[in-house]
């Protein structure tokens, strides 16, 4: 089909779509005609007959488009016979509201609509649904037409910049009597226009929230799921940009997306390499308790299988040895019988980022691995991103990802399986899940729910808690500690023998030693993590006192349980070094292990950092200052520095025992703070790990603000100390800009005091709104709820204050969240307006700007603070008459905004700028044209607060 014909169908399509939706308002009071003529009263037959009509010509245009095979073709056969479908049920119900009104033939439009009549033969969800029909025809024929015109433009060798140009070209030959053509034409061109600008965030909006709104069902459909399909020439770089594919896995991927899978200490030599033998009975001959895991993986059904064991017992380790070992893919060939294997796995952190310790962060990764594998599956799987690179460039700005969509893109997943492949995903440590708002029975039955519906393989571990065990005690496990005895046995037995001590001590005293060696064995009770700390402990022991009854005296000093060993080994490190190991482990509570700045806080020299070539000897040194300062509760990786284990994280924050920790740091020792000065001179120094750009920024900008805000709660530090060290942010930040031409070429402010704001950066970028407004450095830290930082700089720069329409000012980048930009980082500590603690630190931001802010009741382009933020606050669900409407179900913040919002225009009224205050300042005629304008559009009006209270109370008394 040629795309005047599809231009010429979509528009029919439209045209019958556009009529039907207005037969079923409820708020219809004009009938307006196929034709355009208008009436207040009409036939039921003349409804019938313009139906008819539009559902010819509809017909009409499909029979004379000439029949190709691509997919947007059949996408756009189905939507029209979807739309006949519609337009024909509507005829049936308005005979049949004919034949029960055989007096009066007329419906009056202005007293009683057609969707009113409709009531009396339909129930009112046949209405909705028909009405929810309709939108989804009308938002799915728009985004076809505009790939049908892509398809040609790639096909005759275009690139994806001249596609509004093609569509001008349609345009100019449609038929100008055909309306409804001419209108939809328009609508399209809107969705293609750009700026004449390079920089890669000013593109139109429309077409993401047209492309982000049309349901799932039709990505998923299979008339539309080869929309676009995977192709060299779709997939090509322009201009250097990355390729499309590339663009896509690169944002689902975060900052430690492998972090924790790195971290998992290797198996030892020849441990663990029972798990693929398919041993009944252990070295005695009594059976194991075990269901076979290679049996397991040989089996051709979907199920479970469950690792199970106590706290560091070794289950991560055992599925790190599984899931990196070449036996897997082998032992998984019969099940995976024709089809190629595809491999997934995943491993909660819980001490780690909150992307280590959610779904979220485990369907990122698993999309990430299969995607990256299988790229020609990415338009199928994510076929908005695909869509809208492929329509608007690849350099275009896509949406941060939300749990809809990736939900959405999971399913989409594994819809292939079984297909393209055989899925099994491995996912270690179900019992570090720790979603805020979420509990691990939510992960269970999602778990649960894609083997029963998708048939996938899933092996998973965890500890032995009551609802892991009710959920898979009927399935294939194992118990760790049931299992490795021989792995301990080996790796003492291994440990020990290396020791020339040990060994010197054993020709003397054979019986002695050997029965050392079997009371650490048992005492372990199969625990690795236990063992692995001993064994470290008495060799270390052994070096200085060459005694066998004194490592049994050790021995016997040490508890069985991981709590009281922790314990043993913070008594037994020396007091000299304590002052360094209490630094080392409150800066890995509050930080996220990077080695350079770890080196840094805990004072050691800075000259190191600075040195490239000096540089490169920071990790071997780190692992000794580690070994003998916190003996193996903290260790090196290739990540950083971590815990050895979420038991030992644990430990550190008992409240009892992070008091005694902090009270063996120095008297000027504030972590945060040195987290914070470290880390500026860290990224100073060494910007090689550094992906320069908006997301490297805004991730070092939130890391340093959380320190700072860390650190002002803290009475050792200075404000002086803390501005300078927030200064140095700023420097650096801009410094990461400046790496990436695009940005750096584009980021020139547009107005105001150069040096504050930007077009570029500060959270500059509203993804929702069509023009992209400057914004500050200065902004985001009263975000943050930084006073005495806003404070510091507003006096010495007035101009911070001034206010544009071209720019979001610090009282709107104090009061509204929807400028972060969440679509550029995924850390849950950066949702600063949501955070309760920080909402008495934001409050104070904003009375410090109503105190000396001239304009403080207006925005920067003229409108009325007060109505704006009740706008806001009504969006949140109260609707005009105060009632409850629609709360988005992934808002599960919306109770914590509202009552921000309600604190916010409280403030407001104080400092005069509530409804009709006399107070206002900057007034006149300007002032009080823009507030009349907004009451116009605000929900309930002057009424919304004392609504907003009363809806509060209520809620706090449920």
């Amino acid at each position: 089909m040629d795309p005047i014909n599809a231009f010429q169908v979509a528009a029919a399509v439209i045209g019958l779509v556009d009529f039907g939706s207005r037969l079923l308002s409820d708020t219809i009071e004009i009938y307006q005609s196929a034709s355009g003529h208008t009436a207040r009263d009409v036939e039921l037959t003349t409804l019938s007959e313009d139906l008819s009509s539009l559902s010819e010509q509809l017909q009409n245009h499909l029979e004379a488009a000439s029949s190709t095979s691509s997919a947007s073709e059949s996408t756009l056969r189905a939507l029209s016979a979807r739309s006949i479908d519609a337009s024909n049920k509507l005829k049936s119900a308005i005979g049949e509201l004919q034949a029960n009104k055989p007096g009066s033939s007329k419906i009056s439009t202005a007293a009683n609509s057609l969707a009113s009549a409709l009531k009396a033969i339909w129930k009112k969800s046949e209405i909705e649904a028909l009405k929810e029909n309709l939108l989804e025809i009308r938002s799915q024929i728009t985004i076809t037409t505009l790939v049908s015109v892509w398809e040609e433009t790639r096909q005759d060798g275009h690139r994806h910049g001249d596609l509004k140009d093609r569509l001008d070209q349609i345009v100019s030959k449609l038929d100008r009597r055909d309306n409804t053509a001419q209108v939809f034409a328009k609508e399209l061109m809107q969705l293609t226009i750009q700026e004449d600008t390079s920089h890669v965030a000013r593109k139109n909006a429309n077409l993401v929230n047209t492309l982000w709104g049309i349901d799932r069902k039709f990505w998923a459909s299979s008339q539309s799921g080869d929309l676009f399909s995977y192709s060299q020439s779709a997939n090509v770089p322009k201009n250097g940009d990355l390729p499309i594919s590339m663009k896509i896995l690169t944002s689902l991927r975060f900052r430690e997306i492998y972090a924790r899978e790195e971290a998992i200490p290797e198996a030892y030599a020849s441990t663990y390499n029972w798990i693929f033998r398919d041993e009944q009975s252990d070295e005695n001959g009594e059976k194991l308790e075990w269901a076979s895991f290679p049996e397991w993986l040989q089996k051709t059904d979907d199920s479970l299988y469950w690792i199970t064991g106590k706290p560091g017992s070794g289950k991560s380790t055992l599925m790190k040895y599984i899931y990196q070992n070449p036996q897997l893919r082998d032992s998984l060939r019969n099940y995976a019988g024709d089809l190629p294997l595809m491999l997934a796995g995943f491993f909660f952190w819980n001490p780690g980022s909150e992307s280590e310790r959610s779904q979220e962060g485990l369907i990122r990764t698993i999309l990430h691995q299969c995607l990256s594998e299988r790229q020609d599956l990415i338009p199928l799987v994510t076929p908005r991103r695909w869509a809208l690179y492929n329509l608007l460039g690849s350099e275009t700005v896509a949406p941060d990802w939300k749990w809809r969509e990736l939900k959405e893109s999971f399913e989409a997943l594994c819809s292939y399986h079984r297909k393209e492949f055989q899925l099994v995903l491995l996912i270690d440590g179900l019992d570090e899940f720790g979603e805020k708002g979420h509990s691990p029975g939510g992960l269970v039955h999602w778990i649960k729910d894609i083997i029963t519906r998708h048939h996938v393989k899933v092996c998973v571990s965890s500890r032995p808690w009551n609802i892991f065990s009710d959920a898979f005690r009927k399935d294939f496990s194992l118990t760790m500690q049931s299992l490795t005895y021989k792995d301990i046995e080996h790796f003492v037995q291994t440990k020990f023998d290396d020791s020339v001590a040990f060994q010197e001590l054993s020709v003397v005293f054979a019986e002695e030693a050997n029965a050392l060696l079997k009371e650490i064995i048992e005492k372990a009770e199969g625990v690795f993590l236990w063992v692995n700390l001993v064994v470290r402990s008495l060799l270390a022991t052994l070096v200085d006192t060459p005694s066998l009854s004194h490592l049994q005296e050790k021995l016997a000093e040490i508890p069985r349980d991981m709590k009281g060993l922790y314990d043993n080994i913070w008594s037994s490190i020396p007091q000299e070094r304590l002052a360094t190991t209490s630094k080392i482990f409150q800066l890995l509570t509050l930080g996220d292990g990077n080695t350079n700045v770890i080196w840094l806080a805990i004072g050691e020299s800075p000259h190191v950092v600075t040195d490239p070539v000096k540089r490169q000897g920071i990790p071997k040194v780190m692992k000794r200052i580690l070994d003998g300062h916190t003996r193996g509760i903290c260790e090196l990786s290739s990540s950083g520095v971590r815990f050895l284990h979420r038991s030992a994280a644990e430990w550190i924050r008992e409240d009892k025992m992070w008091e005694e920790i902090r009270s063996k740091s120095p008297p000027d020792f504030e972590p945060n703070m040195s987290l914070l000065e470290s880390t500026v001179l860290h990224y100073s120094s060494d910007k090689s790990g550094v992906n320069a750009g908006l997301a490297t920024c805004f991730d070092y900008v939130m890391d340093a603000f959380d320190f700072a805000y860390g650190a002002r709660s803290s009475n050792r530090v200075s404000e002086d100390r803390l501005i300078q060290a927030l200064d140095g942010v700023h420097r650096v930040t801009e410094s990461f800009m400046d790496m990436d031409t695009q940005l750096s070429d584009s980021r020139k402010p547009t107005g105001g005091n150069p040096s504050s704001f930007s077009a570029d950066i500060w959270l500059a970028y509203q993804f929702q709104d069509e023009n992209r407004l400057e914004c500050s450095y200065v902004s985001a830290a009263a975000r943050a709820g930084l006073t005495f930082y806003v404070k510091s700089k507003v006096s010495q720069d007035k101009s911070l204050l001034l206010s544009q329409p071209n720019r979001i000012s610090l009282l709107e980048a104090a009061i509204f969240d929807r400028l972060q930009p969440e679509r550029l980082v995924q850390d849950s500590r950066l949702e600063y307006c949501r955070a309760a603690g920080l909402r008495p630190d934001r409050l104070d931001v904003i009375r410090f700007i109503l105190e000396v802010d001239e304009n403080r009741c207006m925005t920067g382009s003229g409108e009325d603070l007060y109505d704006t933020v009740g706008k806001f606050a009504s969006g949140l669900g109260l609707d005009g008459n105060g009632d409850d409407a629609f709360v988005d179900e992934d808002d599960a913040n919306s109770s914590d905004d509202e009552k921000w919002f309600t604190e916010v225009l409280t403030l407001l009224e104080q400092y005069g700028c509530g409804p009709g205050d006399q107070r206002k300042l900057g007034g006149g005629a300007k002032a009080n044209k823009a507030t009349g304008k907004a009451r116009k559009g605000l929900k309930g009006g002057p009424g919304l607060f004392r609504r907003l209270v009363a809806r509060l109370k209520n809620k706090d008394k449920k």
